[in-house]
């Protein structure tokens, strides 16, 4: 078992109304114990993805990569307008829990992402890691999973985009919340064009560097790191492709499938 800081930052929203008025803007439900979800902008690209858990009946924490913190912080003051409110960042910190016996572990929470993700834990003291962020990526990244603290920025992508749809991130059943309208009417509408997918290469791959498959280029690397790395790709294109993918003259073997499921 493994464990490893994130570079988070920790908010606690309080108040009497404080989940009923959060239920009303984000995409997910509210945690029990612990959820994953995003605001988005009224486009419906993703300002910032979190975590949610429960402290109690007029409280939770919100887990975010602290690059997103500033402007998601923002946006939440703002959707609040006359609501009593109280939305603070706290000294706490924010744990990956990982690998062999992580699930049985009796720390943290299970991660909703995905089932052998491992756990997160958000506690107030400093625990000393066992194992490095770049661990830790590799770990997410061999079970294809998408991760905005290495993938996307804020404000970039569509929730279907990085499979939030697939992470039970977005809740169709709830009702409103900020962006509501486009997320549900590509989900009506449209079958997805282009989804986020783990890839695992000869290794070199870099942000940017594309992906081809018989000279015609099916997607775009996001991240990557040593033999693996996450990219979008055109599904429509991988799925009409009769050779073999490939970046720089390298094969590259993708997760998942060409219809857009997992």
């Amino acid at each position: 078992m493994s464990i490893t800081q994130l570079p988070n930052t920790i908010f606690r929203l309080s108040g009497d109304n404080v989940k009923s008025w959060l239920d009303g803007i984000v995409t997910c439900t509210m945690p029990s114990p612990i959820s994953f979800g995003a605001l988005l902008t009224p486009q419906g690209k993703i300002i910032a993805d979190f975590m949610l858990v429960d402290e109690d009946v007029n409280s939770l924490w919100l887990d975010t990569p602290t690059k997103f913190a500033d402007n998601l912080e923002k946006r939440l003051k703002m959707f609040r307008l006359r609501e009593k409110i109280t939305i603070e960042r706290t000294p706490l910190n924010s744990y990956a829990v990982f690998g062999e016996q992580a699930e049985t572990s009796p720390f943290g929470h299970d991660d909703p992402r995905h089932p052998t993700l491992g756990k997160r834990m958000i506690i107030s003291t400093n625990t000393k890691p066992t194992a490095s962020l770049e661990d830790y990526n590799m770990h997410r990244l061999s079970l294809g999973v998408v991760d905005s603290l290495f993938d996307f920025e804020t404000a970039k992508v569509f929730p279907a985009d990085v499979n939030m749809d697939l992470m039970s991130g977005v809740d169709y059943q709830k009702g409103c919340f900020v962006g509501q309208e486009v997320t549900s009417r590509m989900k009506r509408m449209t079958t997805a064009k282009k989804r986020a997918r783990g890839f695992i290469c000869g290794g070199g791959a870099k942000v940017g560097d594309e992906i081809t498959a018989g000279g015609r280029v099916i997607g775009t690397v996001m991240s990557a790191q040593g033999n693996m790395g996450m990219a979008m790709i055109r599904l429509d294109r991988w799925k009409a492709a009769t050779k073999r993918a490939a970046l720089g003259g390298t094969d590259v073997q993708i997760m998942g499938a060409p219809d857009g499921s997992e």
